[in-house]
């Protein structure tokens, strides 16, 4: 009798995420972290966190279901606007996700 079992082992890693000002008070929280797969990209993620949150999708998405402009992911510091690969970076474990509400003035 053959005993070879095949398994797949998925490789996850854990991101930090933080909510400011708006964001924060739609889920009661400011920090967390979410577990995600190894070869995960920021646009997954925000998929991922939206799913978690289903609040956040109605205040980051326009109705056809795209990011809005005005919402700011922050990546260690760094707008991801600014980085070559854009909401495509690969993530690594212990990375930072900032999320930051548009700031008005006047």
């Amino acid at each position: 009798r053959d005993t070879t079992s095949l398994s797949i082992i998925l490789s996850s890693m854990q991101i930090s995420v933080h909510l400011f000002a708006t964001y924060r008070n739609l889920i009661g929280k400011r920090f967390f972290n979410l577990e995600v797969p190894e070869d995960c990209d920021v646009q997954t993620a925000v998929d991922q966190i939206m799913t978690d949150y289903p609040i956040l999708k109605v205040n980051w998405c326009n109705q056809a279901g795209e990011l809005m402009p005005h919402l700011f992911i922050i990546l260690n510091h760094e707008d991801i606007a600014s980085l070559p690969d854009g909401l495509n970076t690969l993530l690594k474990e212990g990375d930072e996700l900032d999320f930051v509400p548009p700031v008005g003035g006047g």
